[in-house]
């Protein structure tokens, strides 16, 4: 599926800034200034939802701006300069504004005509002159920002904003997002529980903790005809292997018929984590043949991740909400010869980062885990992707990320019934690994499609996280 399609759509504040004194003096400027402004109210009402104040071009109107964008529930501010204007312009504007800024340093014109250009000309393309002070006084009031440098014909400067948009778009479905544990963590992993402190003062929410029964009273309730309907959406989804009876479709599809009711339409959980090891057979079923059942929520947009590892669902979800896709990984082996990272996991996975068709197989183990059932597999997009790790240890009252671009590259891969990948990252192996494990991460790994660095840095200036790139 287009990975775009479940994006938000950012809330766009615009905030153009002028200096009145010039308007008498040069009777052309504002309006030159004006018809570029059209322009840019082009370019970004493709990227989001534009909500633009009137032309600042005093200070007091400046204060009028501020107290506009703060009733406008926007996600991202861009202050665009007509031409030089005093910073005063601007700090009334953000003083009191908790969200993102982005200077934006762009013009029309990728060059004009220095020889017979008036003063009116030189002041048009004079935007630049006023975005070291305003950068100064942003950073003495401790307001976090970044300068967009470009002009209008460079794809380059689009593709920074909307990367910049989309992340903070992201930050606010995560903060309305529903986060749920079902079960309990893998015994003893102690990179495994989720601060849910933490979760609240990021999300103002605690976890949704649905309980074990509920999914096996929907298991139990399942029809004849809800049946039919996941053996059609499974076999539409995946290549199924010879090794697959017609038993070990029905249970995967009778568990995926639950696990929708009571995760996607009971309770509308966006990312969860889940595992327990059951001392019934069927309670261990439920969850060790439910790789079918989460790998099809993942590919829906409702990422889940075994062995309880809410931290890495939710770096999933954040993925997914920037187009990346996303699906959970580790480090499974070191190639010093070939240079690479060959990373995986068993269980569910997300087929939208698959290469092809995902195949489905009978595993009669699955590793470290309690009970048998269907494997998933597929070779991963090949290209460039985002290693992203959601930790709350050494990250301050909230949470860290931490994240790595890197490369799926081709060659040979391990045949385990998993899917799994060559990863080469951008520093010499033995760099890398120490370099991310000094940065305080857990052993699970969210993994998307493309470099999202631009993304994650407006997610993380959004939610007031952390983030170290490594």
């Amino acid at each position: 599926m287009d990975l775009s399609q479940r994006m938000p759509r950012p809330r766009i504040g615009l905030l153009p800034i002028g200096h009145f004194y010039y308007w008498d003096q040069f009777p052309e400027l504002k309006q030159m200034g004006q018809r570029m402004f059209k322009k840019l109210r082009t370019h970004l009402d493709a990227i989001g939802d534009v909500v633009a104040s009137d032309l600042v071009d005093t200070m007091e109107k400046a204060g009028h701006a501020g107290d506009f964008f703060r009733q406008q529930d926007i996600d991202l501010l861009i202050v665009f300069p007509f031409g030089y204007t005093p910073s005063m312009c601007v700090l009334p504007a953000v003083q009191r504004l908790d969200v993102p800024i982005r200077i934006l340093n762009a013009h029309e014109d990728s060059s004009y005509d220095f020889q017979t250009a008036d003063t009116t000309v030189y002041l048009h393309h004079e935007g630049v002159c006023c975005v070291p002070e305003i950068s100064g006084a942003l950073v003495n009031i401790h307001k976090p920002f970044k300068v967009r440098t470009g002009a209008f014909s460079d794809d380059r400067l689009w593709n920074e904003l909307r990367a910049d948009c989309a992340g903070v778009a992201a930050a606010r479905a995560i903060r309305s997002a529903n986060i749920a544990l079902i079960g309990e963590i893998y015994t003893n992993m102690s990179d495994m529980p989720i601060d849910e402190h933490r979760l609240l003062r990021s999300t103002g929410k605690l976890l949704i903790r649905p309980e074990i029964e509920e999914i096996l009273e929907a298991y139990q309730r399942v029809t004849e005809d809800q049946l039919n309907s996941m053996y059609r959406q499974f076999r539409d989804m995946y290549d199924v292997d010879d090794t697959v009876t017609n038993e070990h479709m029905r249970m995967s599809a009778q568990i995926a018929v639950a696990y929708d009711q009571i995760i996607a339409q009971k309770h509308n959980i966006d990312a969860f984590g889940y595992y327990w090891w059951g001392e019934k057979e069927l309670i261990t079923q439920l969850r060790s043949e439910s790789a079918l059942a989460v790998s099809r929520l993942a590919a829906m947009g409702r990422p889940g991740v075994t062995e309880g590892d809410v931290k890495t669902a939710i770096a999933m979800k954040i993925l997914d909400l920037l187009g990346a896709g996303g699906m959970f990984v580790e480090f499974f082996s070191m190639d010093f010869d070939e240079d690479f990272i060959l990373m995986g996991h068993d269980g569910p996975a997300n087929i939208n980062m698959a290469q092809g068709r995902a195949r489905l197989m009978h595993l009669d183990v699955h590793h470290g885990k309690s009970g048998h059932g269907l494997g998933i597999d597929f070779d991963m997009r090949q290209g460039p992707v985002t290693l992203l790790n959601l930790t709350q240890f050494d990250a301050g009252d909230r949470f860290k990320l931490i994240y790595s671009v890197g490369e799926v590259i081709p060659g040979t891969i391990l045949s385990i019934g998993n899917p799994n990948a060559r990863i080469r990252v951008e520093r010499p192996i033995h760099e890398f690994m120490d370099a991310w494990c000094q940065a305080g991460p857990s052993h699970h790994i969210a993994l998307g499609a493309g470099d999202q660095s631009d993304a994650l840095d407006a997610f993380a200036q959004a939610m007031g996280f952390q983030i170290v790139r490594v």
